[in-house]
């Protein structure tokens, strides 16, 4: 721990805001993640002073000794620690006594930010001795709160996506905060971020293994520059979203982002990222920093983007040209599908779903899949609306009483059902069975509209009328009933599929009427869809062909 006074005083001295060059940053992943590999530490001395830090991980491919900078796959960012006025000497001096000692090398620098001037050193070092390096990009958005009047941007970028939409609906189902967490509260964001990507394919292994434990370390760092920041978005005391980023002298980093999949509808991860924004707005933060990627989110924000380099060459030698050939291949390819999002995604999903299946995935999930799968090629939709107005006697009349009674978002919460969340989303109000033994909706009811989501079809509801949705066919009888005795001078609508044949029997028999009949047809590219009523009744309903 010696040399800690000394690397903590040349990047003070320098100012540095890349909290991955941090000793706090180093001494942690060296102690619990780069254990088990080969790090070489250079610290660069003259006339009895320490001037630079070098620290590196080195690897062997076919004999060539690969010399990375410590970190990779962990470390978004790299650099070495010195101070600027040695930074062309002290650079030049390692590099070329790492190619004077080995001969055979190759230098994989990942991490390397173009706006920085190590980074600009390093490429001089290559051009200067003739060494040709390959250089790879990925784009790096940042929000500098100085460069714009960040209260105006900030109301306008919430409305991207319609996140102060879905915030003002979320606040109005319960009780939102942010909170920083407690120590012995992080399992709930290791657990949030298992379960956001449980059916998608991750790369960070956020919460495995040495990993974990290093990111939990980090959160017990007091007084240094690197500080770890966890913003926790609640609701009704359930965490629904999260952040962990790291601040290092007026820049904060996102590292990690996730968000419980049942709140999807909701965008509680748009949500938290905003909150964190204006929390690092109001610590007077000069950089919030989205982290390296292309994800669309990252753009809604930024004023401005910077780029990192992977920087790839070699001592010239054959057999390190060889070998760095073949590692070129290979950083190109990462390179075309990291920039070219459609593939991210269905890596990201399509896979990762796949994966899921195949390791969890019931009978049910498999045809679920299936079914999806077949409709992006074929789909033949068939749903008609019906209506029963007050003027009808439902037949056969039976005792209700109090049999339904409505189901609070807080009830829903405990199914971990996304459709369900989603009905209060869209403004149904949910039902639930009052002497069922467990909390379970039966329907739901909506006051303003009908849909048919399969179709994509959303249409204002006439006066004095309700739309019912998620229902049991097998209890659409006792369920008419009942809103015939809390509701009897309303009008309802309802749908049925082509397939639910049951549903539409037992609907004539109770005295609905078919109103509106839509189908949907869709053969490769050939789609078409069309909307006929049956009747005068109801509201705009519109033909697409």
């Amino acid at each position: 721990m010696w040399y800690k006074e000394i690397w903590d005083g040349i990047l003070e001295e320098e100012d540095n805001d890349n909290p991955f060059i941090e000793f706090a940053w180093f001494y942690n992943w060296w102690q619990i993640v780069g254990r088990k590999e080969r790090v070489e530490l250079f610290a660069i001395e003259h006339e009895g002073v320490i001037l630079a830090f070098f620290p590196f991980t080195v690897t062997s491919r076919w004999g060539i000794r690969v010399y990375s900078f410590a970190g990779e796959g962990i470390a978004n960012y790299t650099g070495v620690v010195v101070k600027k006025e040695w930074l062309m000497n002290t650079t030049t001096f390692v590099f070329d006594e790492l190619i004077r000692k080995h001969r055979h090398v190759i230098f994989s620098l990942h991490g390397l930010l173009e706006s920085k001037v190590s980074t600009k050193v390093i490429e001089q070092y290559f051009v200067e001795r003739q060494l040709r390096a390959n250089i790879f990009r990925v784009v790096t958005p940042y929000l500098a709160f100085s460069e714009v009047d960040f209260l105006q941007h900030f109301q306008q970028r919430r409305k991207l996506h319609g996140v102060d939409r879905r915030e003002r609906k979320l606040r109005k189902l319960g009780t939102v905060t942010r909170r920083v967490p407690a120590q012995d509260e992080l399992w709930q964001m290791f657990r949030l971020f298992d379960r956001r990507w449980a059916k998608k394919l991750d790369t960070s292994d956020f919460t495995k293994g040495k990993k974990r434990d290093f990111f939990e370390r980090l959160t017990m760092l007091n007084g240094e520059a690197l500080q770890v920041e966890v913003d926790a978005l609640v609701f009704e005391n359930q965490w629904i979203a999260f952040t962990y980023g790291l601040f290092c002298r007026g820049r904060y980093v996102t590292y990690a982002l996730a968000h419980e999949p049942t709140f999807n509808v909701f965008g509680p991860g748009r949500i938290v990222n905003q909150e964190s924004i204006q929390r690092t707005f109001a610590a007077n933060y000069r950089l919030f920093d989205m982290s390296i990627g292309y994800e669309p989110y990252k753009f809604d924000w930024r004023t401005n983007i910077d780029f990192t380099r992977r920087m790839l060459a070699s001592s010239g030698t054959k057999r390190a040209k060889l070998v760095t050939g073949l590692m070129l291949l290979k950083e190109r390819f990462k390179e075309y599908v990291k920039s070219n999002q459609r593939i991210v995604d269905w890596k990201r999903n399509t896979l990762g779903r796949f994966r899921y299946l195949v390791k969890y995935g019931k009978l049910r999930d498999w045809l679920e899949y299936g079914q999806q799968f077949v409709d992006r090629f074929i789909r033949l939709k068939h749903v008609e609306l019906y209506e029963l107005s007050p003027t009808e006697d439902v037949f056969p009349q039976q005792p209700v009483g109090n049999l339904f009674e409505e189901m609070t978002i807080q009830e829903a919460m405990q199914l971990d059902q996304e459709e369900v969340i989603a009905l209060y989303y869209k403004g149904y109000t949910v039902y639930k069975d009052s002497f069922a033994e467990t909390n379970k909706p039966a329907f739901a009811l909506h006051a303003t509209n009908w849909r048919v989501d399969s179709l994509q079809i959303i249409e204002a509801l006439p006066k004095q009328t309700y739309f019912l949705a998620y229902d049991m066919f097998k209890q659409i009888e006792i369920i008419t009933a009942y809103f015939r005795k809390v509701k009897p001078r309303q009008t309802l609508w309802v749908t049925a599929s082509f397939w639910q044949w049951r549903k539409r029997k037992r609907l004539g028999q109770l005295g609905y009427k078919p109103i509106i009949r839509m189908k949907h047809y869709k053969v490769a590219r050939f789609e078409r869809q069309h909307v006929q009523k049956n009747t005068e009744s109801g509201g705009d309903v519109h033909s697409v062909h």
